[in-house]
Parts: structure tokens; sequence; C-alpha cells
């Protein structure tokens, strides 16, 4: 189902403006978590998945937004959190969000969405949902327009989270990329990360660097605690196979789960949180893992045709599979 035509009207209305209003476009996705916890075995646990554009559209069909499914494993009345981090993209000009208008007992409906002169050609996004019964698991999202207009670059933006609920030690916190807007003519630059992680919060940063623009960002955050053998949570980065300037289409590398190896082998969430691309050709890049065991997996980031595709990083999130 495509539905190309719902963003043309607000276009219409802000066509003088070069970046159109994100709050317009994008409106909070978050599912909230009841305030009771129920003290027994978990009905939701963790899920994830991904959706993919060319999964249903051909790349040279591009329409401003597409609409997709993210299919729970288990459906269920009670209602859920679900996380979108992004994938995949193949557009001339960075503008680029994924967002969950609404959830189902069964399912997440999923926007990826661009806008302005942008062409999307393709672009995707990983699903995860939480389960809402664990007072551990903690997350939320922050876009720099509620430090900044969309309309004013700024190459640092910073802003404090405080958790809900405190934790008895500092937890461990991974934050990647929902939402992009860099912009024509200048290297596509852009790096979401946590510091300042003390067991009541941390200090959340979506950043550019050198003459790149960053318009607007947004980024998703989950925290837990260290001690968790059940979940594991951490980075990877190009950067630990190969330097920026032996820029290759094909990369891979392995990453580690830590220590005391899974009981079996997780299922995996991944989702980017930093890009360095040269201007003037399309931003492409698919980003996937495979040979999952319990103690790592191997991840893919991949570009094509003539993108100059300098780094990449992302974030892992692993789980037991309860259901």
């Amino acid at each position: 189902m495509h539905v190309a035509n719902v963003i043309e009207e607000d276009q219409v209305e802000d066509s003088t403006r070069e970046h159109p209003s994100e709050d317009v476009l994008f409106k909070d996705a978050s599912v909230l978590v009841p305030d009771t916890l129920l003290p027994v075995k978990p009905i939701l646990s963790f899920d994830c998945g991904d959706f993919r554009t060319k999964d249903i559209r051909s790349s040279g069909n591009p329409e401003h937004v597409t609409i997709g499914e993210a299919r729970f494993k288990v459906p269920s009345c009670y209602t859920r959190t679900v996380l979108l981090g992004i994938n995949e993209m193949d557009v001339n000009i960075l503008r680029l969000k994924a967002e969950v208008p609404s959830v189902a007992d069964d399912r997440a409906f999923v926007n990826m969405i661009t806008w302005a002169d942008t062409r999307h050609h393709g672009s995707g996004c990983s699903w995860l949902s939480l389960p809402f019964d664990d007072p551990d698991i903690q997350s939320g999202r922050y876009s720099t327009t509620q430090d900044h207009d969309h309309s004013k670059s700024q190459k640092k933006t910073s802003h404090r989270i405080t958790f809900e609920r405190s934790y008895a030690a500092p937890p461990k916190v991974v934050v990647w990329l929902d939402s992009i807007d860099s912009g024509p003519g200048r290297n596509v630059r852009v790096t979401a990360w946590a510091d300042g992680v003390t067991s009541d919060g941390f200090t959340i940063h979506l950043d550019t660097w050198h003459d790149s623009n960053l318009w607007s960002a947004g980024a998703t955050w989950l925290a837990h605690s260290t001690g968790r053998t059940d979940v594991r949570s951490g980075t990877f980065e190009i950067k630990d196979v190969r330097p920026s300037s032996a820029h290759r289409h094909k990369n891979h590398g392995r990453v580690s789960w830590g220590v005391p190896e899974m009981a079996r082998p997780p299922r995996v969430f991944t989702a980017l949180r930093m890009l360095d691309f040269q201007d003037g050709r399309n931003v492409r890049l698919s980003m996937s893992t495979s040979e999952v065991t319990t103690t790592g997996m191997t991840w893919h980031m991949d570009s094509w045709n003539n993108t100059i595709f300098y780094q990449a990083g992302a974030v892992f999130i692993t789980f037991h599979d309860d259901q």
C-alpha cells in the first residue's frame, strides 16, 4: 500500500521553506508502559525484526512515504513499546525518518518517510518490541528539534535524559538514529552517542563535524542493568576493520557478546548510529547480520554503485527468545 500523497499537502502549505518542520511529519511513536508491573512471568517478552521498502516496491518507483508492517511473533492485547532504528537507505539527499503511527495486537505499522526534493529509492528500519513488565528495561526518544528549530543547522546538540526509575548502579545505554536531515551540498556526517551515564540518567548527543550540516536528527535510546546475562548490548563500527580512507562497498566484521557465553543463539536487533558519506552521490547503505551464535555474530554494512562510503557505526541488542 503506497500513500505518497500523505505528505504533499504539508509540502504545498510549507513550500517556501527549505526544511519542512519535523513536527509536521513526525509524531512521537512511543507507547506508554503501564505503571503497574505484573509479578508474574512476562506475557510479552522481547521481539524484533525489520522492514525494508524493497520488500513491497521497486527502487525505480520512489515515493516520499512507504508504509509497512512489523508482525509480532506472539499477538497480545497488552500495550507494547515498539522502537525503530534506521538500517538501510538509498536516497539522493539524506532526509529520512522512521515512525510507528500505531500498534495493534499482532503488528505495528511502520512509515519510512522522506520529504522536499529527496528521491526515496529505498530505505529500511529495524524494530524492537519491549516486554512491558520488565522494570529494568527503560527507553525513550530525543530529537534536536526539542533544542533548536530545524531551520538552523547545528554542529553539536546534547540533552540530559533522566530515567523514570533509578538503577542501583550506572546501567548500559545504547543510542541509535531514527531520523536524519543532513540536507544537500555537504558530506553526510552524523553520529548519535551517550556519555555521563549515572544511576539516574545520561547525556545524549546528536552531532556532525567538519563542514557538514545537520538540520535535524532524532535518536532512540535503551538502558538495562550491566549485570544482565539474558540481554546484551553494544556497538560496532567499520573503523574496527578498515580506516575511512580505504573506502569500499563491502564491509563485514565480527562482534562478541562478551562473557559468559549466552545459553543459546540469541535474537538480534541492530540499528545505525553513525554515518560518513561523500556528497554528490546517492547515500546508499544496507546493514545485515549473519552467523549468530552463543558467542557473537557477523555484521555486514554495504553500499553500491557510485556511492563513496567512508564510515558507519551501529548498535546491537541481543536477547533470549522465550516465546
